[in-house]
């Protein structure tokens, strides 16, 4: 792992004190318009130098938890996407195990894939939510299998299709969406709060990754990523979301697709440090 500087918001812990990790994985594979994501690591943990770590609505202070960030996976530069995403899933391999708990910063989409790889066959009864704009289920884009538009067809390879729950989706291709998998909720079919909420007592009954795609927020909230799409949630909706989620047993998550290269202002950042931030409290604020 390489350290990073600064480190996201209160993770000040040692490796051998935590029991939460916050890591990166600065990965982009073939993109055709926007790039950037593999900055987002970075991107997030300035960001997050800008929020406080309470949280009023939860009365809980990330100063309190045993937070360390380890930094970000090194990828061998010039290599193939799988090459890459293999190095990845051999460093968490490396140091994760099951007392710990893991939380990623992407990179784009399909750096979710070595983290679910690794964790798999440790947690046999994994689920996965999936909150997005798009399926991410393209068998290939670009020529490429591994890549941000076809990230979930490839978790989907090590983790059958009915464990993966997919809210939040507001654009895709024809195929996604007429060969759509079991578990789609796209937008159009339901509000994400109320699909989330029907699904609460299904998510709670197994162990649960929650993998974010920033670009589920509306553009006006969250311009730089690689993909936004007009229609999308608020930051308080998304927030909703995560605090609902604190009624399941969640094993892990990430955030992805942040990319200050499409906002100077960097308010796509903040807004995904606020998410995280209510993440870390919400679903594992007890932990000590």
């Amino acid at each position: 792992m390489r350290d990073a500087a600064p480190r996201f918001i209160a993770c000040d812990r040692s490796f051998a004190d935590a029991r939460i990790v916050v890591y990166g994985i600065p990965f982009e594979g073939r993109v055709n318009l926007r790039k950037g994501a593999d900055a987002g690591p970075a991107d997030i943990r300035a960001a997050s130098d800008s929020i406080e770590t309470y949280s009023p609505a939860l009365a809980r202070d990330l100063e309190e938890l045993p937070l360390t960030d380890l930094g970000d996976c090194e990828l061998p530069d010039g290599a193939a996407p799988r090459e890459q995403l293999d190095a990845a899933r051999d460093e968490i391999v490396a140091w994760w195990r099951p007392d710990l708990i893991p939380f990623m910063l992407g990179g784009d989409h399909t750096a979710t894939v070595p983290v679910i790889e690794a964790l798999v066959h440790a947690i046999p009864d994994l689920r996965v939510l999936q909150l997005d704009a798009h399926p991410d289920t393209r068998e290939e884009f670009l020529g490429e299998r591994y890549n941000y538009a076809s990230a979930m067809a490839r978790v989907m390879d090590v983790l059958p299709p009915d464990r993966v729950y997919q809210v939040g989706m507001r654009t895709g291709s024809r195929e996604e969406f007429e060969h759509r998998r079991p578990l789609f909720f796209p937008a159009m079919s339901g509000h994400p709060l109320d699909v989330v909420r029907r699904l609460l007592p299904e998510l709670e009954a197994h162990p649960l990754y929650v993998t974010i795609d920033v670009d589920v927020l509306d553009p006006a909230e969250a311009p730089g990523t690689g993909s936004p799409e007009p229609g999308g949630l608020s930051v308080p909706e998304l927030i909703q979301i995560v605090r609902m989620l604190g009624a399941c047993r969640v094993v892990g998550g990430d955030l992805v697709e942040v990319a200050h290269a499409w906002d100077p202002t960097g308010r796509t950042g903040i807004a995904a440090s606020w998410v995280i931030r209510e993440a870390l409290l919400g679903w594992w604020g007890d932990v000590r």
